[in-house]
């Protein structure tokens, strides 16, 4: 007779079925060290595929009420607000899904670009998520038109006007792809296909070549060498590693409805022939249209747009080849000060460039701002990574030690007992609800003339929310020991101690 001790419990049996029935064990996919579940930035590119289906699952639902003609397109769109039911939440949580999958994009580029990742044998990888970004950028472009707004239309030809400055007959055959004869209807109709079709089966494709090389090379190894051996442990997929998976589902999919309850987007004006509009492309466009608009490429005219141009599709393929460039011996961020810079130089200039784009909407921006919007950062950063590289400035090691030599407290010995997870469940849940409440009210102070008090407490609520979140996080990090774990990993990746 079994006893009731050596019983499996009810989780155990219902995974070994599932595993029986579906064989997920006997996939292609491989187990994973135990680091990497410690590390959320090494699961990018997993949420990156839950937002490029969350997009296309509520893509496919607004394609059912969706009108590709410039004369019913707007309405189409304006009927999915106001007359399907839950049409206007679905479409927040496609727009929401499409801008996250863009952001978590650039977060994975840069992820990768800071830890070396695109070295011998992941050239062909890195080349391929290259792609895999550049075809989800054309993406967000090409779904900007859909709704046939004055803004979108405008932005679009702004682009179409930058395609028309390259040599001949690349120029034409570009303006041709995109455009077709040139009216309204081919226009749109070839944004649609695009948008529908085209792009998303190429991503489709390269994620699958990509999850192939991923599969055969697995997870990219942490810089340093001096890694715990507990953490090498490598953790089955199934069940360990899908429950992962799924944990980043429910968050991702929690966050998006959160973002579209709370902020929903509204509707813009109709594109109407012969109204002249300022185009005003998407933020992670706005960048280049910052430095498109700027003072001295104005003055230069046509001959401005071609350095401009020319200048992004340089720095386009040396970032495409970057594996076959950097030759660099030594991968360690500890010894590539440089190329660190390099990577921080662009995150600076992105959001500054961004935010003059927004701050000049409608005007060219000064030559003597944008000058020393690109001169200042690069000096300030350059010179740092110069001080770092003569040994002149150390990271503030002492700081560090005393973190890391922090006695772990008795919260690390006590026995889980489940009220107190209920509870701190709820406690996280209240500070999440109360930081959604600050944004809404520091927007409602910005955009709807409500009085400097309300801002004022907007600003209270989101720093009370953020102290209380990170505390319960720092808490429940403790009593696993993942705390320690972390500080260890920061320690080794910048070589202090």
């Amino acid at each position: 007779m079994i006893k009731l001790s050596e019983r499996k419990s009810i989780i155990s049996r219902f995974t070994e079925w599932l595993d029986e029935n579906f064989g997920f064990t006997k996939t292609i996919l491989r187990p994973a060290p135990e680091y990497s579940l410690r590390n959320p930035s090494y699961w990018l590119g997993a949420i990156n595929v839950i937002a490029f289906f969350t997009a296309g699952i509520t893509g496919i639902i607004l394609l059912q009420y969706y009108e590709p003609h410039p004369d019913t397109a707007w309405e189409s769109v304006s009927r999915i607000i106001t007359e399907v039911p839950y049409g206007n939440l679905i479409r927040n949580i496609h727009i929401y899904a499409a801008f996250s999958m863009i952001f978590v994009t650039f977060l994975h580029f840069m992820r990768n670009y800071f830890v070396v990742a695109y070295r011998r044998p992941r050239e062909l990888m890195w080349i391929i998520g290259m792609l895999m970004g550049l075809a989800t950028l054309m993406m967000g472009f090409t779904g900007y038109l859909l709704p046939w707004y004055a803004l979108s239309y405008a932005a679009v030809g702004f682009g179409i006007t930058i395609i028309k400055q390259l040599p001949q007959p690349l120029s034409g055959f570009l303006e041709y792809v995109i455009s077709g004869y040139g009216t309204d209807v081919e226009l749109l109709r070839r944004f649609y296909t695009f948008h529908t079709v085209l792009l998303p089966a190429v991503i489709i494709i390269l994620l699958a070549v990509k999850l192939h090389i991923f599969e055969v090379h697995g997870i990219t190894e942490p810089l340093s060498k001096d890694i715990p051996e507990e953490e090498k442990k490598l953790i089955p997929w199934f069940p360990n590693i899908f429950l992962y998976f799924v944990i980043l589902v429910c968050v991702y999919i929690a966050s998006i409805l959160t973002a579209s309850i709370i902020y929903p987007f509204g509707i813009h004006e109709k594109y109407i022939p012969g109204v002249v509009t300022i185009p005003m492309p998407e933020w992670y466009f706005m960048w280049t249209y910052a430095i498109a608009k700027t003072e001295f490429i104005e003055v230069l005219g046509a001959t401005g747009f071609k350095i401009f141009i020319a200048t992004l599709i340089i720095i386009t393929l040396i970032f495409v080849f970057l594996p076959f460039i950097d030759r660099w011996k030594d991968k360690h961020p500890s010894q590539r000060p440089f190329f660190i810079a390099i990577g921080v130089w662009i995150v600076v200039q992105i959001s500054l460039m961004t935010y003059l784009a927004w701050a000049t909407a409608g005007s060219y921006i000064p030559s003597d701002t944008a000058i020393l919007s690109i001169v200042i950062p690069t000096i300030i950063v350059f010179i740092a990574a110069y001080l770092y590289r003569l040994k002149l400035v150390k990271p503030p090691e002492l700081v560090w030690e005393k973190f890391s030599k922090l006695k772990q407290t008795k919260l690390e010995k006590t026995s889980g007992n489940p009220r107190e997870s209920i509870l701190v469940a709820i406690k996280f849940l209240l500070t999440i609800m109360c930081a959604g409440l600050s944004f809404r009210i520091i927007y409602g102070s910005l955009s709807e003339n409500l009085s400097f008090g309300w801002f004022i407490l907007g600003l209270a609520f989101f720093a009370f929310s953020t102290i209380e979140s990170f505390k319960v996080v720092y808490v429940a990090d403790l009593k696993v020991g993942n705390v320690g774990r972390r500080l260890r990993s920061f320690e080794r990746w910048f070589g202090v101690g």
